[in-house]
């Protein structure tokens, strides 16, 4: 997994620096996110590349300080058998260089250097993001933190020109639609914007959730909320979103969110 071969490929998705339970205040600068998509021979394969993923390449990441890692399988919104991993990198740096360093340490290409016939993956893509200014780490919600069969929701919202994705970034910032997500029991993980990787401009958020119950029932309080229909009304944000990509993904035993 060459750094190299990385920046050569598209992608998905972002978080922060540092792990943080919301709730216990402690603030840091943004960080960037990578989101990786492995796409897998088939389903069954599947078990083999997250045991890869939880035995050396978390590990040796963790000790480059990347964390917390997460792996996930989609469940709704997605074909074929794919695998996501999202790697919180705490600057640019981290970024460009945790996947050689990797690569150099040691036992790492004697577990990695497969046969094309044993491969852990076929292809993979990957999103480089900058996480927003008021989410600047990747979170573990409280009300989901080691609940069996808990749910994700990975959501991709693309803008029609790169003004008005600031726009729709602005209107989670400072226009508060961060807060309202919070306040209704829309529980955020991370919040990115994408700086290189496919169907830009857009921006990659994910959400948890005990399970699918509540994230029905918390959309639709969502929807209600009247603190959600006066900024929707507000004439700054029109037009800011022209497509939504929404996948429902479930953790991976291996991952650490």
């Amino acid at each position: 997994m060459n750094r190299r071969r990385f920046l050569s490929t598209t992608a998905i998705a972002g978080a922060a620096s540092t792990s943080l339970l919301h709730g216990d205040g402690h603030k840091t600068k943004q960080g960037y996110l990578e989101l990786i998509r492995f796409v897998v021979r088939n389903r069954p394969a599947i078990g083999k590349l997250e045991k890869y993923l939880g035995s050396t390449v978390i590990p040796g990441l963790n000790k480059l300080g990347c964390s917390p890692i997460g792996v996930f399988r989609p469940k709704h919104g997605s074909h074929g058998a794919d695998v996501y991993m999202l790697v919180p990198h705490a600057d640019v740096d981290s970024f460009l260089t945790a996947w050689d360093k990797l690569e150099a340490s040691s036992g790492f290409q004697s577990v990695s250097d497969t046969t094309m016939e044993g491969q852990y993956y076929e292809r993979m893509e990957s999103t480089l993001m900058r996480t927003f200014s008021h989410m600047p780490e990747v979170e573990i919600p409280r009300a989901i933190a080691g609940v069996s069969g808990r749910v994700f929701e990975l959501r991709i919202y693309e803008a029609h020109n790169r003004m008005k994705s600031t726009l729709k970034i602005e209107m989670f910032n400072e226009g508060g639609e961060i807060e309202i997500f919070r306040d209704v029991g829309l529980h955020p993980v991370f919040f990115g914007e994408t700086l290189a990787g496919p169907l830009m401009p857009n921006l990659v958020y994910m959400l948890g959730f005990k399970d699918m119950e509540e994230r029905d029932r918390n959309w639709k309080r969502f929807v209600s909320a009247p603190a959600w229909k006066k900024l929707a009304a507000n004439e700054r944000y029109k037009g800011t979103v022209s497509n939504i990509t929404d996948i429902i993904m479930t953790a991976s035993s291996v991952s650490q969110i």
